[in-house]
């Protein structure tokens, strides 16, 4: 839900949304902006998500090092609708 609500703002920076979910990854493809990628997050603690993030930027292209990134996320690994983090990340 949270990629859906980010891509009603035009700022013009990447939206990128992570999701284990084939399903929810279909869903994202159709918000506008927002580029969908497959992200495992099972028996991962929250700093292991916020590193294997930034990772998966990196390696997609999509951030370098210097940028600084959004993410959101759950405390609730999972969990639909538990969004209640928003970092500011280093790459």
């Amino acid at each position: 839900y949270t990629p859906l609500i980010a891509s009603r703002i035009r700022s013009g920076l990447p939206i990128i949304g992570l999701a284990h979910s084939a399903i929810a990854q279909r869903r994202m493809a159709l918000y506008r902006g927002v580029v969908s990628l497959p992200f495992d997050t099972s028996a991962m603690t929250a700093e292991e998500l916020n590193d294997r993030a930034l990772a998966l930027l990196v390696e997609k292209g999509i951030a370098e090092p210097g940028d600084h990134v959004m993410l959101t996320r759950g405390d609730e690994m999972n969990a639909h609708g538990g969004t209640n983090t928003l970092k500011i990340l280093g790459v």
